[in-house]
């Protein structure tokens, strides 16, 4: 049944959409081309098997013979009537996250099938997709600060000029010597959209010529306008490493971790190429090839004292400097902190 199942995907997914049209000879051929050895019959038994279910949009051409097979331009997805429980499930997550990374239009198409797939898990309070439908959830990192949400008109603006290759013109807060600025930059090409810890990231590049990629939160954009110009795009776009912060230079890392890291206690891994021994005092020695960004360094430092930074030099340099800045200027201020809070003795 499996396995039907799956050639019968791959059929739907052969069929052009009309006006194109393809008869059930030609659909047989190209599944013997994917590796699927069936017959003409079994296809067009299937075929009108899936026709009259009135699922697929399936469209039949019976004007002059062979037949011929399209999926109807009009069509616009399942049918709502006979919506099952796992793609209700489906839908449901999706809704969850919806804003941010899918165009507005995309919603308001959505939006019915969205209203479906709630009425579907809600029919029955003790089914078991219902129940995990509100028990499973990915939530965004914890962090002890919050962020301005991005204003939705000009999340609405950026998400069109990404879908429809549109430049933009907007401005930009940047923060220099201590000040802050709005920095007027048109035209802006955006390349993609990135949800980073739960803020939506905007890549972009600047100007026709400018070949440097920035990725910017969107609620630091303001006065966002779309241009009636095409935006520039190029093929050596990676959405996987658009939002890397700067600094991220590949780096080989040895780090020496206590016993009772949460690093070493639950066997994370830095890298594929991570490899770690224990060391004659017990610590633990980690080398890595790394990217080398204000993340890490955040994490490290979160970990002084259950971790040592032994190479590369730089870095190690780099918290030996922290921690000396620690000492001069907040120790004394710490002690005698403490000092106040001892209530002195009768």
């Amino acid at each position: 049944m499996q396995a039907n199942i799956q050639r019968q995907l791959v059929m739907l997914e052969l069929i052009p959409t009309a006006p194109r049209r393809v008869t059930a000879n030609m659909l047989t051929d190209m599944l013997h081309n994917r590796g699927y050895e069936v017959g003409l019959r079994t296809v067009q038994r299937e075929l009108k098997a899936m026709y009259d279910m009135g699922l697929f949009g399936l469209a039949l051409d019976e004007r002059c013979k062979p037949f011929g097979w399209s999926i109807a331009a009009c069509w616009r997805g399942l049918n709502l009537t006979l919506m099952d429980q796992h793609m209700a499930l489906g839908l449901h997550i999706l809704k969850r996250n919806a804003q941010q990374l899918l165009p507005r239009e995309s919603i308001e198409q959505l939006k019915p099938y969205f209203d479906r797939a709630d009425q579907v898990l809600a029919n029955d309070p003790n089914n078991p997709w219902l129940y995990w439908a509100c028990r499973v959830a990915q939530l965004p990192e914890p962090y002890p600060c919050t962020y301005l949400e991005s204003d939705p008109e000009i999340l609405k603006t950026v998400q069109y000029a990404l879908l429809h290759k549109r430049q933009i013109a907007c401005q930009i807060e940047r923060v220099i010597k201590g000040k802050r600025y709005w920095i007027d930059y048109q035209p802006v090409n955006p390349e993609g959209i990135k949800i980073s810890d739960g803020v939506a990231l905007l890549a972009f590049t600047v100007g026709t010529t400018h070949v440097t990629r920035y990725a910017k939160p969107i609620n630091l954009l303001r006065n966002v306008r779309l241009l009636d110009t095409a935006a520039i795009t190029r093929d050596d776009f990676d959405i996987e490493l658009s939002a890397q912060a700067r600094g991220g230079a590949p780096i080989d890392i040895e780090l020496l971790f206590a016993p009772s890291a949460s690093f070493i206690l639950r066997g994370a891994k830095l890298s594929d190429n991570q490899t770690i021994e224990q060391v004659a005092d017990g610590r633990y020695l980690v080398k890595a090839k790394v990217n080398d960004t204000p993340k890490l360094r955040a994490w490290l430092w979160n970990m002084t004292d259950k971790v040592e930074v032994m190479a590369p030099v730089k870095l190690r340099s780099h918290f030996i400097g922290l921690i000396n800045k620690m000492n001069t200027r907040y120790q004394t201020r710490y002690q005698n902190a403490a000092t106040d809070l001892v209530a002195p003795l009768s």
